[in-house]
């Protein structure tokens, strides 16, 4: 039996790609009631964030697959499509909600996708009362290695803020939009309290180069339930760069 902790990367799940769907970011409902199902009938083991990492501190040998489910962006349809799923199997998640679009469709730099609309501050509330984490993913979507370093911070900071008025609760997890970072964006991460931060560097979590650094398994519209599969038993590592 493999063993160790894979974190899942989902974006919009739906019921069929729009005309401006990046299907790399996208997955049926369909495929993903069938992944869930999966895990669920595998026995494996669905944990919290914070769950996973805590296991990692302690040290002790994984003897199991322990497996976290996140979702980056924040769309609308995980309210009525996706929650309701992993509500029916008892499985927690965290989603990074992008903060400057709550309740908008989706629109940073130049990328404009009105078929991903946000979810709005009332229903980010809703789930975080129902025991989904709300973690940030900054107000606007940019590369924050492509900005100065005050705006960074900016894009960081205000994310954090807004999201933990909404919610009463701590934002203690962050995800690097586009999966861009550096050493300074890493220590402005560390530096606003956040307990951890979610990659797009593609392995397995306990071979983590640092809490701030967790590696993600990215799911898309072309992965059938087989190569689900795969993606949970390989650990190998590499970066991947996000929508």
């Amino acid at each position: 039996m493999s063993t160790g902790i894979s974190i899942l990367l989902y974006h919009q799940i739906g019921e069929e790609p729009g005309k401006h769907t990046n299907l790399d970011c996208f997955c049926s409902v369909e495929e993903f009631r069938l992944q869930m199902e999966y895990l669920r009938d595998s026995k494996k083991q669905v944990v919290s964030l914070a769950g996973a990492i805590q296991r990692m501190a302690s040290n002790r040998e994984i003897k199991n697959e322990l497996v976290v489910l996140t979702f980056d962006d924040g769309c609308e349809r995980f309210y009525d499509l996706t929650f309701p799923i992993l509500n029916q199997f008892g499985f927690l998640c965290t989603i990074y909600p992008v903060a400057g679009c709550l309740g908008k469709p989706a629109s940073w730099g130049k990328i404009q996708n009105p078929d991903l609309k946000i979810l709005s501050s009332k229903k980010i509330r809703e789930l975080s009362d129902m025991g989904v984490e709300i973690g940030a993913h900054t107000m606007n979507h940019y590369k924050l290695t492509e900005l100065r370093n005050e705006v960074a911070y900016q894009e960081i900071y205000e994310s954090k803020d807004l999201l933990q008025e909404i919610t009463g609760r701590e934002v203690n997890s962050f995800s690097y939009p586009h999966g861009a970072y550096n050493p300074t964006i890493i220590k402005m991460v560390e530096e606003m309290e956040f307990t951890n931060a979610v990659s797009c560097i593609e392995g397995n979590a306990e071979n983590c180069r640092s809490i701030f650094e967790l590696p993600r398994k990215y799911i898309t519209y072309f992965d059938g339930i087989e190569v689900f599969k795969d993606k949970i038993k390989n650990n190998g590592s590499k970066a991947i760069s996000t929508f």
